[in-house]
């Protein structure tokens, strides 16, 4: 690989690349995760932010977040939009409008959804599914 010579979102993406995994490996023997959190960048430095979470806990808080804003799923919810499926990361009380995190588990990239379209399609699932066992019963 050749040597860098300037910084912007290509580079920073390399890095979270690389970072991310050595970070982990790390925090692995203290029980935590670790999450890329944004940076900054220009020209010749960068600003890398890193999230540290004990699992357990920051599921619990991000659930009851997720009441607060009328969600009928949690963390780890998988769901199907447009043929991809999602997983459900978190819930951000900052963003109103959008408050659904998820992961697209085909590429890894994040998304951000509305409560009622991810209750939408929980629905669905769920009537999908009676309509399943009462075919087959």
């Amino acid at each position: 690989m050749s040597k860098i010579k300037n910084i912007g979102a290509a580079e920073c993406e390399i890095f979270r690349e690389e970072l991310v995994p050595l970070i982990q490996q790390a925090m692995d023997k203290h029980g935590l995760t670790v999450s890329y959190a944004g940076g900054k960048y220009g020209g010749h430095t960068v600003t890398l932010r890193f999230k540290l979470d004990v699992p357990a806990i920051a599921e619990k808080v991000a659930n009851k977040d997720g009441e607060l804003v009328g969600a009928n799923f949690g963390v780890g919810y998988v769901f199907e939009v447009n043929g991809d499926e999602f997983k459900v990361t978190d819930f951000k009380l900052r963003r109103p409008k959008y408050p659904v995190s998820a992961e697209n588990m085909s590429n890894g990239k994040n998304y951000k959804f509305t409560v009622e379209a991810i209750n939408r399609t929980n629905l669905v699932n769920q009537s999908r599914e009676m309509q399943k066992e009462e075919n087959n019963g």
